[in-house]
């Protein structure tokens, strides 16, 4: 197994992890490691390149997803309810989506 597709394979691990935890033990929702950002939490909306999730903390946060944003599983549709994790970067104030994982 190659060094990226591991990195791949324990960030996916990691996020799950998070995601199946109960949202009293999820003190960081957002964190920086190596220049890759996370989100999860429960989507409350989703328009084409657009995307709404409650977090943790309660809070209500709106993301940008951009062309060519992977979403997995391949042909899924985040929809109200789905857990999510999203990995992507901040520009000028606002989350961009590079991936978004369903659960």
């Amino acid at each position: 197994m190659n060094a990226k597709l591991l990195a791949s394979a324990l960030m996916l691990a990691a996020s799950i992890g998070t995601l199946s935890a109960p949202a009293s033990a999820q003190t960081m929702w957002q964190r920086f490691e190596d220049g890759r950002h996370e989100m999860a939490g429960v989507v409350t909306g989703f328009t084409p390149y657009r995307l709404t999730l409650q977090r943790g903390d309660g809070d209500v946060t709106t993301v940008d997803l951009k062309p060519g944003t992977v979403i997995r599983p391949t042909g899924a549709t985040p929809v109200r309810g789905d857990r999510v994790a999203l990995f992507g970067y901040y520009s000028n104030g606002t989350f961009v989506v590079n991936r978004v994982l369903l659960r």
